[in-house]
């Protein structure tokens, strides 16, 4: 299993988005959210934000997302 921590999931996401050729406030529209929860989805700033994050990965790069959300981890050091 692939395990990425909040800041590497908020990147994904931000690289999607940035190859969608999308603002924030583009790609909050077509999920459903705002702006600035996509703003804190990219920076991975809380676990809150996940689903935006998993919204931006799966509905506008196409790419889905796998498996149990317990291989998304807070902190690298979770899996020591």
């Amino acid at each position: 299993m692939l395990y990425l921590n909040l800041e590497e999931l908020g990147a994904l996401a931000r690289q999607v988005r940035e190859e969608a050729g999308l603002s924030q406030r583009e790609a909050a529209e077509r999920i459903g959210s705002s702006q600035s929860n996509v703003s804190a989805a990219e920076k991975g700033n809380s676990s809150r934000y996940i689903s935006v994050a998993l919204s931006i990965i799966e509905k506008i790069g196409g790419k889905r997302i796998e498996g149990p959300l317990y291989g998304i981890v807070e902190k690298r050091d979770s899996l020591e």
